[in-house]
């Protein structure tokens, strides 16, 4: 009786476990297609020559940011809005012409009280080119801080949610 009741609850974790990560893998398929999809459109409409990485941004609108190298070598983040091909403008800015990532997060750490930095994105947003950086303060609250990319002044804070 003792190995029916083992083998129930070993077969029961197991079954769990299997189910839990085919949710989580199916859950994360809609952004990663979104994020290939807006490479591609970055890619083939010329703003890019090269893309290295991308991520989804929620600022003034849901747009996917794609980082790269132009054709001329040169480090550059393209725009695309909500990452669907043909809807809206892509807007691209050379790295070389705001600050670096590594800035705004010292002007955030400078400015506030960080406890653990989850991520330092660039997007677009009504002000132009920002870098959101979101972290959790000495309370565990989230708070996100967004610094304007072409001179590093911060231009809104979301704080303790």
């Amino acid at each position: 009786m003792k190995n029916w009741i083992r083998f129930i609850v070993i077969f029961l974790l197991a079954l769990f476990t299997l189910i839990g990560i085919i949710v989580f893998y199916q859950a994360g398929k809609p952004i990663a297609r979104a994020e290939n999809a807006a490479e591609d459109r970055a890619l083939s409409e010329g703003h890019l020559a090269e893309a290295t990485k991308s991520y989804l941004m929620n600022s003034s609108g849901p747009s996917i940011t794609v980082l790269g190298t132009d054709k001329d070598g040169r480090a550059k983040a393209a725009f695309v809005p909500d990452g669907k091909k043909g809807e809206g403008e892509i807007s691209a800015v050379l790295l070389k012409d705001g600050i670096p990532a590594k800035d705004a997060l010292a002007l955030t750490r400078k400015e506030m009280d960080v406890k653990k930095v989850l991520h330092v994105h660039l997007g677009p947003s009504d002000a132009g080119p920002v870098w959101e950086v979101a972290f959790t303060g000495p309370d565990d609250e989230l708070n996100y801080v967004y610094i304007l990319f072409k001179d590093g002044t911060i231009w809104k804070k979301i704080m303790n949610l």
